[in-house]
Formats: structure tokens, sequence, C-alpha cells
């Protein structure tokens, strides 16, 4: 997941370390952050790998300061990860969301295909609540406050996947509405 991060935003162009980091700790938010510890040996598995260079520059009265760039293969990498089926699991949205943020840089049957994908896994949750949320109404032994708390948890999860289902869904279709050049 970091790793199309890191090449997405080099696909844009060469950055410094602590830039890459900035710009990551903005899309991910507050509450959820990642470390230089995290980060770095990722910048530099990436470099092992051939996907991105790095380059020392020499920096007045202090350490050289670390520039990487995407390689030819790096670009490649890329957009087999943009193109790459998301992943079920407790990353999936964050995923979406980095995916998301480089739609402008791949083919828009990518960008369909991502929005489907996302679809389809909201959908399966939406189902999933649809299904639990009897089975919770009618199972005897639970105490009545604790049954309340969870059908109002399945409410609030409803709701958020129904919004998110209608934007995803706005976007499919805009997707298919725009004209093929």
């Amino acid at each position: 997941m970091y790793e199309l991060f890191v090449l997405g935003e080099l696909s844009i162009g060469p950055k410094h370390g602590y830039e890459l980091q900035y710009i990551l700790k903005s899309t991910i938010g507050p509450f959820r952050q990642i470390s230089s510890g995290t980060l770095y040996p990722l910048m530099s598995r990436l470099v092992a790998s051939g996907f991105i260079t790095q380059r020392d520059e020499p920096q007045e009265g202090g350490r050289p300061r670390k520039r990487y760039e995407l390689t030819e293969a790096g670009r490649q990498r890329f957009h087999e990860l943009m193109a790459a089926p998301l992943e079920h699991g407790t990353d999936i949205g964050l995923t979406f969301q980095f995916k998301l943020n480089f739609f402008g840089y791949v083919d828009p049957r990518v960008q369909l295909d991502t929005l489907e994908q996302y679809l389809g896994y909201l959908q399966a949750d939406l189902k999933y609540i649809a299904e639990l949320e009897p089975q919770v109404r009618a199972k005897p032994g639970i105490p009545e406050p604790k049954r309340a708390q969870v059908l109002r948890m399945f409410s609030h999860r409803r709701c958020v996947t129904e919004a998110e289902i209608g934007w995803v869904t706005e976007e499919i279709d805009r997707l298919k509405r725009k004209p093929v050049i």
C-alpha cells in the first residue's frame, strides 16, 4: 500500500524523503501515522529493487538530503499496482484512497475497474450488515442495552456504507459518460 503511494508520488516528479513523508502524513490524516522507521526502509527496498534511484544533495552546514526519482521499472511497477485488484482487508479503504489519488495517471479502464471493485466490497459489507442485523434482533440472551448498541452500530455502518456506495456509483457513471479521447 505504501509502495503504491511512494511510486505514485515519484511518478509526478522527484522528491526528498521528508517531502514524501509530509505528503503521506497529509494524505492519511492526523489519526494514522507513518514513521520514518517505516518509510525509509521501504525507500531502501525500492532502491534495491531498481524502482527508484537515490541521489545525495549536499547541504550547507548539514547532512546531504536524499532525493528520490522514479525509474522506468518503477513506473511499470506503479502501473501494475494501480491495476492490481483491491484486496479485501482492513486497509482496503486507504488503498482505495491512494489509488483514487493517482487516477489522473492511469487509463480510464483502470479507474473504472478500481471503482467497481470498491463498489463490490461496499455492497458485500452492506449485505453482511443486512444479514446479521435480524440475527441480533432475534437472538435470545443478548442483554437489551447491548442489543440496542449493536443495532445502533449497524445503523451507523449502514449509513456510512450507503453514502460511499452513492459516491462511488456517481463516479462510475461519470467515468462511463466521459468521452474516450
